[in-house]
């Protein structure tokens, strides 16, 4: 019993730390408090009493998909350190993504028994709660937290951060509210990524959220639609008669400008409007990509991508290609296929949904296997699908088209 409690506290505690953005934020706002890979150390240590009891998957831990290609991912990243250069930069990035290994296997440990799933998907819906209000608060009062004027980011300080954090959480929690509180989530999430206005963000938003609606009942779109009439109704009621006022205060703040102007109409006619930003990313990868065409095969070696360049690609896939070659455009796509592998029901339908988006995310970023929220969901995600024989059903079974297109999908594959 003292092992389920000490379990589930630390559960808490690994998604409060590190699904809020506060290792992003507490190095420039609370410097003495250490860095992040202080954080990853110190739940890692504090996880070592849990290696002693056996964890309660349907599978020995050392045969979690999850486990597998952690440890293969190592083992490839300290094989090409071998034949990198060896530089500081090169041992920087060996030590980070060993490091990584590190948080997402004591995180698996730590989420190892259905009542730790189950905080943690807790801790996560007032995680993503937190920060849609910081998102909120920071729209109305610019430059809180974000380093970009007119973007809220809370804790994340990186406005794109901010809006991918938000729907990750916003997947592995959702199904564990009452049914009549998934819709207004949703909604409540989908506004604080909006005001981030993380282009990759809002549409990962959509892609979640149709995909929740189609596979499962989890999410029902009556609910969503009445949410949205009703959220509608009140704005409408509240702010109308102010509009002039608050269109003028954000003017004057500086929350309409040249760059959030620019994204909301790239929303409403993504071809036919370009921007700095887009132009800039556009010219990286087109410079990344020529760096890959020089050795396609192994890659430059483990850190080639920061070696190379002083502003990254914002593409995952492209980043591991310079790094491991074509090996590295399998990572991701193998990661994904390590956490839904073996799993069923909604669990299956929800990591369908998770993986998905991250594979749309690796297009836009190249954090998505550095940065400490992805790698602790990763581990929750193995977790659910690990101890899914031991919970009981939290939600229906997914509607009948859905549930057949998802069998063809995959009896297919």
């Amino acid at each position: 019993m003292l092992v389920a409690y000490y379990r589930n506290l630390l559960a808490i505690l690994a998604v409060a730390v590190f699904c809020t953005g506060w290792p992003n934020y507490q190095p420039q706002a609370y410097p003495g408090f250490g860095q992040p890979k202080h954080w990853i150390l110190g739940l890692s240590l504090l996880s070592l009493p849990l290696w002693l009891f056996k964890p309660r998957f349907k599978q020995d831990f050392l045969k979690v998909p999850l486990v597998v290609w952690c440890f293969g991912f190592a083992f490839v990243t300290m094989l090409w350190f071998l034949g990198s250069s060896q530089s500081e930069i090169a041992g920087r990035e060996l030590r980070g993504r060993l490091a990584d290994v590190m948080l997402m296997l004591s995180c698996l440990m730590i989420f190892a028994s259905p009542g730790a799933v189950r905080s943690a998907r807790w801790a996560l819906v007032v995680g993503v709660l937190f920060g849609v209000a910081l998102n909120i608060y920071e729209f109305f009062v610019p430059l809180t937290f974000s380093l970009i004027h007119g973007r809220s980011a809370g804790l994340y300080i990186n406005p794109n951060l901010s809006g991918e954090a938000l729907v990750l959480g916003m997947i592995l929690s959702v199904t564990v509210l009452p049914s009549s509180f998934r819709g207004p989530f949703l909604l409540l999430t989908g506004v604080g990524i909006f005001v981030t206005f993380s282009r990759a963000g809002i549409m990962a938003w959509f892609i979640a959220v149709s995909g929740l609606l189609f596979f499962t009942k989890g999410v029902r779109a009556k609910d969503l639609v009445w949410t949205f009439l009703l959220s509608l109704l009140v704005v409408g009621i509240v702010l109308l008669p102010k509009l002039d006022t608050i269109l003028k205060t954000m003017d004057q703040t500086g929350v309409i400008n040249k760059n959030t102007e620019e994204r909301l109409a790239w929303l409403t006619n993504p071809s036919g409007v370009s921007d700095d930003s887009g132009w800039s990313r556009m010219y990286v990868a087109q410079q990344a990509w020529r760096k890959f065409a020089d050795h396609p095969w192994i890659g430059g070696g483990t850190g080639t991508m920061y070696e190379a360049f002083d502003i990254s690609p914002h593409n995952q896939y492209l980043s591991y290609m310079l790094d491991y070659g074509v090996v590295g455009a399998t990572i991701v796509p193998l990661l994904i296929l390590a956490l839904i592998w073996g799993a069923r029901g909604e669990t299956r339908r929800i990591g369908l949904v998770f993986g998905a988006t991250i594979l749309w995310l690796c297009f836009f970023t190249h954090t998505i296997l550095s940065i400490e929220y992805c790698l602790v969901l990763y581990a929750l995600l193995a977790a659910m699908v690990s101890t899914e024989p031991f919970l009981a059903p939290v939600a229906p079974k997914a509607t009948a088209a859905g549930e057949a297109a998802l069998d063809k999908a995959l009896s297919g594959a």
